[in-house]
């Protein structure tokens, strides 16, 4: 017998289990990770004859969107056990867990798929890139006095930066200090350390970073213009000859003779309730458009912009999943007319100026 539901704290070893069996990642983050970031109620897990074959797991954060605060949750951990998969049981929980977070008051979930096709079926497309600055060796030396590694009692001094530096940004977890600090610590349960470029004694630049005998592996940079070049020099500094790549926002250009910077798709959103998002965003236009969602059933239907459900004509019809996309402002509805079905191309078009698009990142990977 195959059931779905919520999970429960008495899940933790199992989820343990497959995160282990699926992902090999080491003792000690998976021990500080459901420690500190396996929240039972927000998950989701599929059992057959009493065992938990596969699971999924999502934690509340706060998302901003169109500089708006807007209630989230970043999806990871999805598996299935090796010895059931291609059964369609990942479309199964996938479907149960946006239902079971739109009830909980949640308007989008968002996550960093390794392989995000995987998702596109479920409506879960593309809302943001990263660039990745490559190297096969470390050829430089350079580095800067102001250049120091930060101990756990100093990570506080980077949340100003990180805060100011999400404000830039629509489709990204807003942390909190608490929020931050966690992650911090996150990273340093697995081996990571933070490099911070400081002057006049202010933080202007930090990497958290794994470095073994092989490779420097940078999973999150901030800085403030300018200072991009300092804190990469500051990490190359650490690893003369080895392997290198640090994960820096779609925009940052930076260039050196022996790297490749390359630019890629990272980052997928879903929509757990249209209504709820639109409502906080209050846009102010004047029109109605027909949403489609084969997920999340309360999403079908004619809604205008300030989410209220209607029976004027629609402007358009478009999926959840391509909504998200422009509401976030990844694409604008432009961009997206071969997705869309145009029924007043002229309201269409005077829309489509009212909804810009916006510079978007993901700088959580889970």
């Amino acid at each position: 017998m195959t059931m779905i539901r919520i999970a429960e704290k008495k899940d933790k070893k199992d989820f343990y289990r497959l995160w282990k069996i699926c992902f090999g990642d080491s003792d000690a983050f998976c021990d500080w990770f459901f420690e500190n970031r396996f929240s039972p109620e927000h998950s989701v897990v599929l059992e057959e004859e009493g065992e938990i074959i596969s699971c999924m797991q999502a934690f509340p954060y706060t998302i901003q969107i169109r500089g708006v605060s807007i209630p989230g949750t970043m999806l990871c951990g999805v598996s299935t056990h090796p010895d059931h998969r291609r059964k369609g049981l990942m479309g199964k929980i996938f479907s149960y867990e946006m239902n079971h977070l739109r009830k909980m008051g949640y308007h989008v979930a968002v996550h960093t798929p390794a392989v995000l096709p995987s998702y596109f079926s479920y409506g879960h497309f593309p809302v943001a890139d990263a660039a990745y600055l490559k190297a096969n060796v470390i050829l430089s030396q350079n580095t800067h006095e102001n250049c120091c590694i930060m101990n756990e009692k100093e990570w506080y001094r980077c949340y100003p930066l990180y805060e100011s530096f999400a404000g830039k940004y629509s489709g990204i977890v807003k942390r909190t200090e608490e929020d931050f600090l966690r992650k911090a610590a996150d990273y340093a349960a697995d081996g990571g350390k933070m490099l911070a470029y400081i002057e006049n004694n202010t933080v202007k630049g930090y990497a958290f970073y794994y470095q073994t005998d092989e490779e420097i592996l940078c999973v999150e940079t901030v800085a403030e213009d300018g200072y991009w070049g300092f804190l990469m020099e500051g990490l190359f500094a650490r690893g003369a000859g080895l392997k290198f790549s640090a994960k820096l926002p779609p925009e940052v250009e930076i260039f050196y003779p022996f790297s490749v910077l390359e630019k890629s798709q990272k980052g997928v959103m879903g929509l757990c309730d249209a209504a709820g998002l639109l409502k906080a965003l209050n846009l102010q236009i004047p029109y109605s458009f027909r949403v489609k969602d084969s997920v999340v059933p309360e999403n079908n239907g004619i809604f205008d912009f300030c989410g209220n459900s209607c029976q004027t004509e629609p402007v358009f019809e478009i999926s959840a999943g391509h909504l998200l996309q422009v509401l976030v402002g990844y694409h604008s509805f432009n961009e997206l007319k071969s997705e869309i079905m145009i029924y007043d191309i002229e309201k269409f078009e005077e829309i489509d100026l009212l909804l810009p698009k916006q510079s978007c990142y993901i700088i959580d990977e889970y």
